[in-house]
């Protein structure tokens, strides 16, 4: 339940920005960095974002009721509604800090360079057959600013909160976690992530392992991934540390000897402890959601849900917009939408899913570039060719500059049926003609190349 009684006023948001009072103290109905839906007695933070800049929309925020305006930009004429700090983001994370310290509840990290947002959501429809009302991270609001919306999200009916924390630079973990102050973690995969400014595989993964790094210090209980080369490093490093029930390790090879250990069985997964055995279906296609479900199904042991209160949170399960969404169009078309987000992990996961789903059927591998692999990018895109032509995929469509190496690749290992393509719309006008019925389509690329484009065109 709520540690204790907090209300925001205007005080209160003074306090802890550490500015004199400069209004009249008042009670403070919501904080919001949406101009759209501010209400009358709200607190609008601007935020500078990458297309627009909440400062433009300051005038509109207090004409719809705004009792406050935090801005980085002095007003043009004296007004005690806008207070300015240094930096908006720095505040809102402030205000953040604080709402969430006022909750004692359970706080779930979910980290990892993979399969992140799907854990989250697998994890909170688990925990919900326990606890009824969880909150959890909306989409992929995973960084500076998602994290401290989520937190404010916090209401007093909250009875768990799960959340999604993704890393794009060193440092940026332990800045994540000082603000969620987790109570539990669960690390899903490593793998190339922001290699841009993270650079290597091996950094980004120690970037990722700072999570277990703090729970280790801090006592916390820990899901650990035994199929992650990277994280049975740790363990073997770090593993005699940990105090007894702090972590519970899981994977789908026996070879591993985990705790709980994940069986695949046609749609299903059995997953067997030495007290504790379960036989779940598995509400998404394909064994990396199959190991997702494994990592939730484990982070639910610390809290002693039962098999009946594990199915009855699934039953409510969605999946996240443009996260392995399979449609079926009405000729027997089958088209597997995976457009948020692509890296070479997940993206052999897709291709791996392609394959399995469409024995017998011609395959088409509909692909967008991969963003953010910093300087070995090249080398990343080359490397699918490798697995396209294992799984036997005869149809490759690409899209964007950097899909120009695996198309070259493919040319030059003398794969036919690729084509690269400049734009969505001369895309789709080739693509859609060429497939016949019964096609099997994965649809996938990193959020900036909007694949779902793509999806939207082949749904009609």
């Amino acid at each position: 339940m709520i540690g204790m009684a907090f209300e925001w006023t205007t005080s209160r948001i003074f306090e802890t920005l550490g500015l004199p009072p400069a209004l009249a103290d008042s009670s403070i109905t919501g904080i919001t960095t949406d101009s759209r839906a501010v209400k009358a007695g709200n607190l609008f933070v601007a935020i500078r974002g990458d297309t627009h800049d909440g400062h433009a929309f300051i005038p509109g925020a207090l004409a719809a009721g705004a009792i406050a305006v935090l801005s980085e930009t002095p007003p043009t004429a004296s007004d005690s509604r806008i207070i300015v700090v240094p930096s908006t983001l720095d505040a809102i994370r402030a205000l953040a800090a604080r709402w969430r310290r006022s909750f004692e509840i359970p706080f779930i990290a979910i980290v990892g360079a993979v399969g992140k947002t799907t854990t989250k959501e697998l994890t909170s429809s688990i925990l919900e057959g326990k606890f009824g009302r969880v909150l959890k991270t909306e989409g992929s609001q995973n960084g500076f600013l998602g994290v401290a919306l989520t937190l404010l999200r916090l209401r007093p009916e909250d009875r768990a909160a799960v959340i999604e924390i993704g890393i794009d630079d060193i440092g940026a973990m332990d800045q994540h976690l000082e603000l969620v102050v987790p109570t539990h973690v669960l690390l899903t995969r490593t793998g190339p992530e922001h290699l841009h400014q993270l650079k290597t595989v091996e950094i980004a993964a120690k970037e990722e392992l700072r999570a277990f790094d703090h729970a280790l210090k801090q006592g916390l209980p820990v899901a650990i991934n035994l199929s992650d080369p990277f994280v049975r490093d740790w363990m073997t490093a770090h593993g005699s540390a940990l105090r007894p029930g702090q972590g519970i390790t899981y994977s789908l090879d026996s070879k591993d000897h985990p705790d709980i250990l994940g069986g695949e069985r046609d749609g299903s997964i059995e997953i067997d402890s030495k007290d504790w055995k379960v036989v779940l279906d598995c509400p998404l296609p394909g064994s990396h959601h199959a190991h997702n479900l494994l990592a939730a199904v484990t982070l639910s042991r610390f809290f002693g849900l039962s098999a009946d209160e594990i199915k009855k949170g699934l039953s409510g399960f969605k999946t996240a917009l443009g996260r392995t969404e399979v449609y079926h169009l009405p000729d027997g078309t089958e088209v597997i939408g995976d457009h948020y987000n692509s890296n070479p992990t997940s993206l052999a996961a897709a291709l791996e899913l392609l394959a399995r789903s469409g024995k017998g059927h011609p395959l088409h591998a509909v692909l967008g570039d991969m963003l953010e692999l910093g300087e070995n990018e090249e080398h990343y895109h080359r490397e699918v060719a490798s697995e396209l032509i294992r799984l036997q995929i005869g149809s490759v469509w690409l899209y964007g500059p950097r899909m120009r190496w695996l198309n070259d690749e493919l040319v030059r290992r003398g794969t036919k049926g690729v084509r690269h393509f400049e734009s969505h719309a001369d895309l789709i006008e080739s693509l859609r003609p060429a497939l016949r019925p019964g096609d099997r389509v994965l649809i996938k690329g990193s959020r900036g190349m909007r694949m779902e484009t793509v999806l939207k065109a082949l749904l009609g």
